[in-house]
């Protein structure tokens, strides 16, 4: 690296000035020059010089007086000095110019080749200075930086640590939260073949069946979200959103989870205003994010009430579930919200779960613009609020709560015909056996080529249920030839493809309907019910 180096030099005289420039000129550095000691002071607070050349005789201030005056100076308290005297050539004046703090006293005329030399010795002993200086803050950056990047590393550690030590958990919780359910559904599915299995027994047994399955597609379902969500392949479908009707829809649905889990005496309530708007939003992720709130207070409730629905307050709306539960210590409302922490419960209660519920609740509020926090208190209970932008589309009146017993408990199909194309027989027998209660005519196709032809064949088909993933032709592939044929016929997707982008996906291409694998009895014949 290049030292710039200045040198200043001090003479009343302009052709001393002029001189001295011109025996400096091959040194390569920038000369600085002052006519008078007041100048020379001045010069000094506005340089870094590498060293002073000046005249002792000067009219006002002489050299003594101004070296003396730059030496109190924390500046130029070192600055090398070079006295420079046509007059005052005694040993006396040499000794006082020493004294004033002086390197050396040259008389004039002085020898051009000794000034060059010692100039040229206290530029060289200012670059080494400089330089110096240089490698010195060099270095206190390096060993600062070093001790910085050390802090990290150790926070990075620890963070790793801790992720690694949360994974840990997360996998031998998901183990056990797996195993779980699994080891009620091959256990009891074995006990079910037995001879001597009375009816009563068969029905409990399909009964815990039920809920051990329910239990395992949650799991399977949270881990899929959060897998998403950190992946940000998660995405939203905004559109008018009725709340009123949704929260009702989920009112009727949560019910009947409460009675599944023999929590039937917690009294459960709907609040929402008399008259509804629709506004902007994800109806599939507000549904997931209610009944993801309603699942942890159910949970966490033994006996009291559970309560929800929302406010419309200065152009937002507020989300809220409150039960009377176990509550949660002060000190854990935030880390509850975190991927894989479950909050241990002071109760008794068996807090079974992934640990990442709230966390994909908080993600999910969040994608839709919202925020969510919660309130809580050792026995007395949680709330938690969901605030988010109320963006109105149109005023309704109350919503029309028959929808949602539209369909009949025991419909009677007898009169149509369904064609299910499947290439897995088990999931065939499965979807006949569901089906066969209602009178349906049911034909089974293995793949899309066999269904086109039983297509061509047969007189009457009301609905086809097509699987997506189908040996040889795709069941996207079948669709777009069963339009061909039958514009109107139709379609419904029946898939193990169950996230909600791919719902939507299959509606844009043209699908009467969706239903995910694995297939619920009551959402197979609402679909049904909807094209019939």
């Amino acid at each position: 690296m290049k030292i710039e180096k200045k040198i200043l030099i001090v003479d009343d005289k302009s052709e001393n000035l002029l001189a001295l420039e011109i025996v400096l000129k091959d040194f390569n550095v920038q000369i600085v020059k002052a006519t008078s000691g007041n100048e020379a002071l001045a010069k000094t607070i506005d340089y870094d010089f590498a060293l002073a050349l000046i005249d002792v005789q000067m009219p006002e201030m002489d050299g003594f007086e101004t070296v003396k005056l730059m030496r109190q100076v924390e500046k130029t308290k070192f600055l090398p000095v070079i006295f420079l005297s046509a007059i005052y050539s005694e040993d006396h004046f040499l000794i006082q110019g020493i004294e004033t703090g002086a390197v050396d006293f040259i008389i004039k005329p002085f020898n051009t080749k000794i000034l060059q030399g010692k100039v040229k010795v206290f530029l060289d002993l200012y670059e080494q200075k400089k330089r110096l200086e240089l490698e010195i803050e060099h270095r206190k950056v390096t060993e600062s930086f070093l001790r910085d990047t050390e802090k990290l590393l150790i926070q990075a550690k620890k963070r790793a640590e801790e992720s690694d030590r949360l994974k840990t958990a997360f996998l031998a919780n998901m183990s056990h939260e797996i195993r779980t359910p699994l080891t009620t559904i091959v256990g009891f599915a074995g006990l079910l073949t037995e001879k001597n299995v009375s009816e009563d027994e068969k029905r409990q047994y399909s009964e815990f069946i039920s809920k051990s399955s329910e239990s395992l597609i949650t799991i399977i379902n949270d881990i899929l979200d959060i897998a998403k969500i950190e992946a940000g392949q998660l995405k939203t479908n905004i559109e008018p959103v009725d709340l009123n009707l949704l929260l009702n829809e989920i009112r009727v649905t949560f019910k009947a989870k409460l009675l599944r889990m023999n929590k039937g005496h917690i009294e459960f309530s709907l609040h929402t205003p008399d008259k509804t708007r629709l506004f902007n939003s994800d109806e599939s992720r507000l549904r997931q994010i209610v009944l993801n709130l309603l699942s942890n207070a159910a949970k966490f409730t033994l006996k009291g009430s559970i309560e929800f629905g929302y406010t419309l307050k200065n152009n937002q709306v507020e989300i809220f579930v409150k039960d009377t539960g176990v509550g949660i210590p002060e000190d854990k409302l935030e880390l509850i919200f975190d991927r894989f922490q479950k909050v241990e419960s002071h109760s008794n209660i068996n807090a079974s779960g992934t640990g990442l519920g709230l966390s994909i609740v908080k993600k999910l509020v969040q994608m839709l613009g919202g925020n969510i926090s919660v309130t809580s208190e050792i026995n007395q209970g949680s709330t938690f609020t969901i605030t988010m932008p109320f963006a109105t589309a149109d005023d309704k009146g109350p919503s029309d709560e028959k929808l949602l017993d539209s369909v009949p408990v025991n419909p009677n199909w007898s009169s149509k015909h369904v064609m299910i194309v499947e290439d897995e027989y088990p999931t065939f027998v499965l979807l006949k056996s569901m089906l066969t209660p209602t009178g349906l005519n049911i034909t089974w196709a293995k793949d899309g080529k066999e269904a086109l032809e039983t297509m061509s064949s047969q007189k009457q088909i009301d609905a086809v249920l097509m699987d997506i993933k189908l040996p040889g032709m795709s069941g996207i592939e079948a669709f777009a030839e069963f339009r061909k044929i039958n514009q109107s016929l139709p379609i419904i997707a029946q898939t193990a493809f169950a996230m909600t982008e791919d719902c939507e996906k299959f509606r844009e291409m043209g699908f009467n309907g969706y239903i995910s694998k694995p297939i619920i009895v009551k959402d197979l014949y609402q679909v049904l019910h909807n094209v019939l």
